[in-house]
């Protein structure tokens, strides 16, 4: 009898070491998983805001590389204009060195003219040459005759005089002055050229600061791609995991967005209107005004809160079975992760973070991991 006591006993204790060793090593595997899943969902978050930050980035430094492109374009109009009026002074530089030349010319004309006058009048004795012309005079009509002449003569050589000394002034003023000009002309040129070469040097340096924000988006599309490969892997061993841990009981969803039953984009393949191409479209969008209460279509257990690249702001709810159900793109979450919900519980608000390009409900329906059509679950 005793020794069927102790049998009982030990056959009990092997059933619950057998227990143990069977349920324990999948919770963990499932809690590891789940971990693993979260640090690799934070790891896209962070690679998402830096992909943000980034774009910013090229967005500031595109603007800057077109307000240096018009500037340089208003530069190198600012320089032919100073090349122009270079050339153009440079012209008139060079008329003004012929007209001097013929200035010389005439000046050294007029100066043998006078010279002639002056040797003239030296000859004839200067004034008392001309007091000789006067008193040789035969009569009073001879006289007034000779004064007119010697008058004429004086004044001949007064004119001379002025119009060589105003000659030689006026060609002297006009060459400094074009000199001048071409100086002008040269220092603004040099001016406009040297602000173009700084204009440059400043575009090369954006443009080469663009081509490294350039190369670091693609690192960081790499890398996100590489994560949400990770993700969907771990996505489906928790699937997996959890398929066989409980059933689902839950009967048809509720529907997860009360104050709207607008379907504005249904599950299957659609053109997405962001990324510009045909994809798989694995939930339906319900439309919601900005703030709508979110909530959860079947008791569960909240698996996951928080950004989920281009879901946003979701929640994913485990009801068991391996069914799980989604909601993207809210604007504020209500639950956190290991929270238990209810049907009907608001566990969110409604937004449009993510991928998205306005505020809805994006909701998914998974069956193991895989997305299935929400209204053959919804009521």
């Amino acid at each position: 009898m005793r020794e069927g006591k102790w049998r009982k006993i030990i056959f009990t204790l092997l059933i619950s070491v057998m227990l143990l060793t069977t349920s324990f090593p999948r919770a963990d595997q499932l809690q590891d998983a789940k971990n693993k899943l979260n640090n690799v969902q934070s790891a896209i978050s962070q690679n998402k805001a830096k992909q943000n930050q980034i774009a910013s980035q090229k967005q500031d430094i595109q603007k800057e590389i077109q307000d240096l492109d018009m500037k340089l374009n208003d530069t190198t109009k600012q320089l032919n204009d100073a090349e122009a009026k270079l050339n153009d002074a440079i012209a008139k530089l060079n008329k003004a060195q012929q007209e001097l030349d013929t200035a010389k010319k005439t000046e050294e004309s007029q100066r043998d003219v006078l010279k002639e006058r002056v040797r003239a009048m030296y000859i004839s004795g200067g004034e008392t040459g001309y007091l000789d012309v006067l008193l040789s005079a035969k009569s009073f009509a001879d006289f007034v005759t000779r004064l007119d002449l010697v008058e004429r003569l004086v004044g001949f050589d007064v004119n001379l005089l002025n119009s060589y000394q105003q000659q030689r002034k006026t060609v002297e003023e006009k060459t400094k002055q074009l000199a001048i000009a071409k100086q002008d002309a040269e220092n603004y040129k040099n001016q406009v050229e040297a602000r173009k070469r700084d204009i440059q040097v400043a575009l090369s340096s954006r443009e080469g600061f663009m081509r490294d924000l350039e190369r670091q988006q693609e690192l960081y599309e790499e890398q996100e791609k590489a994560l949400l490969e990770q993700s969907k892997q771990l996505e489906s061993t928790i699937a997996k995991l959890q398929s066989s841990n409980t059933v689902y009981t839950g009967g048809k969803l509720g529907w997860p967005v009360p104050s709207s039953s607008t379907i504005t984009s249904p599950f299957g393949t659609r053109y997405h209107p962001i990324l510009h191409e045909y994809i798989m479209h694995t939930g339906i969008d319900i439309a919601a005004l900005y703030g709508a209460a979110i909530v959860a279509a079947a008791d569960g257990k909240v698996i996951y809160a928080g950004y989920y690249g281009g879901y946003g702001n979701a929640v994913i709810i485990d009801h068991g079975g391996g069914i799980t159900t989604l909601y993207g793109h809210n604007s504020e979450l209500l639950v956190t992760v290991g929270e238990t919900v209810k049907r009907g519980q608001q566990i969110a608000k409604a937004g449009s973070t993510g991928l998205s390009t306005g505020p809805h409900c994006h909701f998914e329906v998974r069956k193991n991991g895989v997305p299935v059509n929400p209204l053959d679950w919804l009521k």
